[in-house]
């Protein structure tokens, strides 16, 4: 009877899950997703192993992007001050400022993110200048804590952004509020780890157009799922993966492997790629030697190096952006006292 009940529990799982995935993720409509650019507030660490990096706690502070649950305080340390810049095709200027500290066992960090995009020419109807000139800027603060516990963590993030477009009379800087949430379980090891993440689930609280009647579009709302291992055969070696799951874009995969070398430096590399693309690709070199142009992701693959002492840590990452779009460039320092 035990056999049959855990058997019945299992077949009900396996129905209930793409039933629900069907009925949750079925609408892709990027249309009604607002405020995109909060996933893009990439750190260098981050960026080099494609965001693959949710499920390993760490010290460096910027890893509450992707996970609040996986944060670390340095042994020995109350504080850490963080910032961190990247340039490229989709930004003049975009950047980072974090503070960490701990309370009790509870950790906290509050951070401050901006994105200035250069000036952008203003057009008319027929595609004619029109003379103007504008400068669009976006802005998240957020306020992060977690608790960590023997195997498992949990954390949360609160976010609150703005959106500036054009400036213009008839327009009005949108608004938005959000949460992030996850939970983080580590084995007796070490050696492995696995996390499930919730990430912006929120909506506008202002539109861009005053007097705007509908302001309620949605965030991202975005599941991850996400592990890592580090083989006992390379000790220095730890290999990184994550699904992620967006409600109004295509689910995508992520890799990404970190080695060390030494004491204090670490060398990473990372790969993305959507499991739409990922399909089209197997599906195009089972048939010729060509790949298809297509992608739903701006970067494809990106390389970093870190390196990290008991006072201080700098990260570099460089990212190959799909469709020649070009590179983009990440640099972060962290101190720690």
């Amino acid at each position: 009877m035990d056999l049959l009940k855990k058997l019945s529990a299992i077949a009900a799982l396996a129905i209930a899950c793409p039933a629900s995935d069907f009925g949750y993720f079925s609408q892709h409509d990027a249309g009604q997703e607002v405020f995109s650019f909060l996933s893009t507030f990439d750190s260098p660490r981050n960026a080099a192993l494609e965001k693959s990096a949710s499920a390993l706690p760490t010290t460096d502070p910027t890893v509450v992007q992707l996970n609040p649950a996986a944060i670390l305080m340095p042994e020995g340390k109350k504080r850490v001050a963080e910032a961190h810049w990247q340039t490229g095709e989709f930004a003049d200027n975009q950047g980072t400022l974090s503070y960490t500290t701990q309370f009790e066992k509870f950790i906290l960090q509050f951070s401050y993110n901006w994105i200035s995009y250069g000036t952008i020419t203003g057009y008319d109807e027929y595609g004619d200048e029109n003379g103007s000139e504008y400068k669009p800027f976006s802005q998240l603060a957020t306020l992060s804590v977690a608790y960590p516990m023997k195997h498992i963590r949990v954390g949360a993030t609160i976010k609150f952004a703005s959106d500036k477009l054009t400036g213009d009379n008839e327009d009005q800087t949108a608004m938005a509020a959000a949460f992030d949430w996850g939970l983080t379980w580590v084995s007796d090891s070490k050696n492995y780890g696995f996390s499930f993440v919730a990430r912006d689930f929120g909506a506008m609280l202002r539109g861009y157009v005053k007097e705007d009647a509908d302001d309620t579009y949605p965030l991202s709302q975005t599941f991850a799922i996400s592990g890592f291992m580090k083989p006992r055969s390379v000790p220095r070696l730890t290999l990184f993966a994550e699904t992620d799951f967006p409600r109004y874009a295509e689910p995508d995969l992520n890799l990404g492997a970190e080695y060390a070398l030494g004491e204090f430096f670490r060398i990473r590399a990372g790969f993305t790629r959507t499991w739409l693309d990922i399909t089209r690709d197997i599906k195009e070199l089972a048939n010729s030697s060509s790949r298809p142009d297509e992608t739903n992701e701006a970067r494809i693959f990106s390389l970093g190096l870190g390196y990290a002492s008991d006072l201080f840590a700098v990260d570099y990452a460089f990212s190959y952006l799909a469709q020649s779009l070009g590179f983009e460039h990440r640099l972060g320092l962290r101190v720690e006292f």
